[in-house]
């Protein structure tokens, strides 16, 4: 099979994945509102890039990872949380992936890299979430676990590891930025952005300047996943 075939038969294979994620998104009442991008769509784009990138089994890992992402970033632009069903499943899913995978290719040492990048991670957010509880809640801390896992896996060495955590949450922190001040920028222009789920239901949470961080954490580690020898070096 041709590496175009290949990435176009993966990214097929990501919508329906995306297909299959509906009934669980309005399990959690996070139904795909026009505001936000159907899975199909997301999940088929993030598939094919993966498939771009990886050809072994390392790209089973990355697509139960990717499929994780896509699904808990919608349900927390929803819902202003990550649901446990989906985050611990997917912990244990991707972790176990890895770890059998680098016992089999001989290179248990990778398996310490995926521990350090998920307690730096971890430690980081729990951090910012003592300190900060409303700016950083537990649902962000838990996910650090699955994010550093993921970006100390594909790092290469332990050192690495830290440096790729400390990559991915840059870019999710300043991609946060980013969203921050343009919900800001809407609600003072009168538009909507993102509702709050916990305001009244007659439009007020539209007015909130607050926004869920998991989407963007989500997103800098899917680039340093995808892309770890361009953003580590």
């Amino acid at each position: 099979m041709s590496d175009a075939l290949f990435v176009v038969v993966i990214a097929a294979v990501g919508a329906v994945a995306g297909w299959a994620m509906r009934p669980k998104l309005d399990s959690f009442e996070a139904p795909v509102a026009r505001w936000l991008p159907a899975p199909e769509g997301a999940t088929a784009l993030l598939f094919g890039l993966a498939a771009g990138q990886y050809d072994d089994w390392r790209l089973v890992a990355l697509l139960a990872f990717l499929w994780a992402c896509v699904a808990l970033s919608i349900i927390d632009l929803a819902q202003y949380r990550l649901p446990n069903k989906i985050l611990f499943p997917a912990i244990a899913v991707v972790g176990l992936v890895i770890t059998i995978g680098e016992l089999a290719d001989g290179h248990s040492e990778r398996i310490v890299h995926m521990l350090v990048g998920a307690g730096v991670y971890f430690a980081i957010l729990l951090f910012m979430h003592l300190i900060n509880p409303a700016g950083m809640g537990f649902g962000d801390v838990k996910l650090a676990v699955l994010l550093g896992g993921v970006v100390g896996w594909v790092s290469g060495a332990k050192l690495d590891a830290v440096r790729a955590v400390m990559v991915a949450l840059l870019i999710g922190s300043a991609l946060g930025v980013v969203l921050g001040v343009g919900r800001i920028l809407v609600t003072k222009l009168g538009g909507r952005f993102l509702p709050d789920p916990e305001e009244g239901s007659a439009g007020e949470g539209w007015h909130r300047t607050t926004f869920p961080f998991g989407p963007p954490l989500m997103v800098g580690a899917i680039l340093v996943a995808l892309y770890p020898a361009t953003l580590l070096g």
